[in-house]
């Protein structure tokens, strides 16, 4: 696996979206949990895609996602907000190919994902990794977050039993929609990283706060030069892209071989 130095230095917000699809039929058990879609049916607009797409139990209401590769490590990737799974689609082929199995999903309401009341984004980020669980060959489970997501990736670390794998938050606020990530990251019994830009000053300032508040002695904080934001960090070539790219590959590497 590609190894890479951490890099220090701090990050702001911004969100993409991408075009929503139709609902995905629920499946009856997360065991069973697999879309069928049509020849017509391509989600990102990649036929190629249509084979991987997924559904599965959510407290709410069936959640549906992209399951790309077939490693014994999975990536459990979580968007930002007015952005769905196709959101991290380059990335998440990349990790594919590095080995990594990698479901990037759709929250609850958004992409294809049914709406559910009282549904918080920490619920739906451990239906997923209650999905993960049933998965033949997955031994270790890795939460990456953007934005929204990433917030809601830390508060679900804390709750999840077992306990995780590791954690990946690119430019999380320390708190969203009422979840407070701030407050769950000393419970988290897993490495940390917090990747933020400096450009984006109350998202830098998040990271490192959310960093110092972190107790698990794995944690690692990356403050990356420009201004990219969430998923961007990893899926645009801008200023901040390689050391963001480096220390996130490099904290898998240590964390989480595939």
């Amino acid at each position: 696996m590609r190894r890479i130095a951490l890099v220090v230095v701090l990050v702001l917000a911004g969100c993409g979206g991408t075009p929503q699809g139709p609902a995905v039929t629920a499946p009856s058990s997360a065991k069973t949990a697999q879309a069928a879609p049509g020849p017509t049916d391509r989600r990102c607009a990649d036929p190629e895609l249509n084979d991987k797409q997924v559904a599965f139990p959510g407290t709410g209401g069936h959640l549906t996602g992209l399951l790309l590769g077939t490693g014994g490590t999975v990536l459990v990737l979580a968007p930002q907000a007015s952005a769905d799974a196709c959101s991290w689609l380059s990335w998440a082929k990349q990790e594919a190919a590095a080995g990594f199995r990698v479901l990037a999903f759709d929250f609850s309401g958004e992409g294809r994902s049914q709406r559910g009341s009282g549904t918080r984004p920490s619920d739906d980020v451990l239906s997923a990794v209650a999905y993960t669980r049933t998965l033949q060959g997955v031994r270790r489970i890795v939460l990456v977050g953007a934005s929204r997501g990433g917030t809601a990736v830390l508060v679900a670390a804390a709750a999840a039993t077992p306990p995780v794998t590791a954690v990946v938050s690119l430019s999380a606020p320390d708190t969203y929609a009422g979840e407070d990530a701030a407050a769950a990251v000393p419970k988290i019994a897993a490495p940390v990283l917090f990747v933020a830009a400096t450009g984006e000053s109350s998202f830098a300032a998040a990271a490192q706060t959310m960093y110092d508040a972190t107790t698990d002695p794995r944690r690692r904080i990356a403050l990356v030069p420009g201004s990219l934001h969430g998923t961007s960090l990893l899926t645009i070539a801008a200023d901040g892209a390689p050391e963001a790219a480096a220390a996130v590959t490099g904290f898998l590497a240590a964390n989480a071989a595939a």
